[in-house]
């Protein structure tokens, strides 16, 4: 009896700390766009106009700019006919690539000072998730605010008459610079299991960010953290 008692016990204490990541919608994917043309809509964002505690990244229909979705306010960045970042606040756009959730409660921890790249990120993510309640092998959201060092970025204006897609050529399609000591807001997705998917063939993450004059927003393609940023993962 009492030996039942005590994996009765230990099942329901491993119960607790188990939990499952906040449900990821993934509308699209890298590799119908690279390797199949496909720029189409997949799924209107004028659905999701009501709808509370969203956090989403992804790019318009005919990649046309970027999206990004912080607590339930968008941030859709495009170029401009005189070559300038232009922000859209509103949900009246379609999505070649989305991927959102909805996540009511973040956990704050600080970012170690040693973490400073992409792939420092994702190992620390890693020796974390556990203590953290997170499922590893399920993707899910985290968010990072505060001064980054330097960020390369950029935001697509892809030419229609071009057929022929690569990760260089979306980078340089559109608007792209490079910001310095500059404060903001990223949200990224971590998955092991969806490169090419919304992740490129090289890393596990793919990050947007909005500045906090919130002037500009677009696609990380390198990032140097800095000091005392403060990591974010779903409760």
């Amino acid at each position: 009896m009492k030996k039942y008692l005590f994996i009765v016990l230990l099942v329901g204490f491993w119960s607790c700390e188990q939990k499952e990541n906040p449900p990821v919608q993934i509308h699209g994917a890298l590799f119908e766009i690279m390797h199949k043309g496909d720029l189409s809509s997949r799924i209107s964002l004028n659905q999701f106009d009501n709808d509370a505690n969203i956090f989403a990244l992804g790019a318009l229909k005919d990649l046309e700019g970027e999206i990004l979705i912080l607590d339930s306010k968008p941030f859709i960045s495009y170029e401009t006919s005189n070559r300038e970042v232009g922000i859209s606040n509103d949900f009246n756009h379609e999505a070649a690539l989305y991927v959102s959730t909805v996540v009511n409660n973040w956990n704050e921890l600080k970012l170690p000072a040693n973490v400073n790249t992409t792939q420092q990120l994702e190992k620390y993510i890693e020796e974390i998730s556990s203590d953290n309640h997170i499922n590893i092998e399920e993707p899910f959201p985290f968010l990072i605010k505060g001064v980054s060092s330097v960020v390369n970025w950029h935001i697509i204006n892809w030419d229609s008459k071009d057929t022929v897609h690569s990760h260089q050529k979306h980078i340089e399609s559109g608007l792209s610079g490079v910001l310095d000591d500059t404060p903001m807001t990223i949200l990224g997705f971590y998955s092991k299991n969806h490169k090419t998917i919304f992740t490129h063939h090289s890393t596990f993450i793919h990050m947007h960010f909005l500045t906090d004059d919130e002037k500009i927003a677009g696609h990380i393609d390198d990032i140097i953290f800095g000091d005392n940023q403060t990591l974010y993962l779903p409760i």
